[in-house]
């Protein structure tokens, strides 16, 4: 072996540098050439393996401490009410037509509320000089 190794080694100090270039270019090239082949043949078997066991069902056992109730919320139920893409605009309302879309803020203590918050902030805003 060491003899094979030492005639090329000779072989290539006996070329000039042109030589050696073009020599170093084709095996690279013909290295390229066949990685490019040897990855396409795994990748060709590769889909043939997968287009031969796409008709076998797959079962995976999945052994989980935490039960599956506990891992995904329920199903929401089926009373949640349908959505008004659109309606047509009327050109005046009544007080009966906007009953079902007005909340008097006032009408719950909403007030109380804001009299607190607005009482805060202005304490808030004496504070900073």
């Amino acid at each position: 072996m060491k003899k094979i190794i030492q005639a090329i080694r000779d072989w290539f100090q006996k070329q000039t540098a042109a030589q050696r270039r073009k020599f170093i270019i084709i095996c690279t090239a013909v290295f390229a050439v066949i990685l490019t082949l040897s990855v396409f043949l795994y990748m060709r078997n590769s889909t043939a393996e997968k287009a031969d066991n796409a008709d076998m069902p797959v079962k995976i056992t999945i052994n989980s401490p935490i039960p599956v109730e506990e891992l995904f919320l329920p199903d929401e139920p089926d009373f949640i009410p349908g959505v008004m893409q659109e309606r047509e605009r009327r050109q005046s309302w009544t007080e009966d037509d906007a009953a079902g879309l007005w909340q008097d803020p006032l009408r719950f203590g909403e007030e109380k509320w804001r009299e607190n918050i607005e009482a805060a902030v202005n304490e808030l805003l004496e504070r900073v000089p």
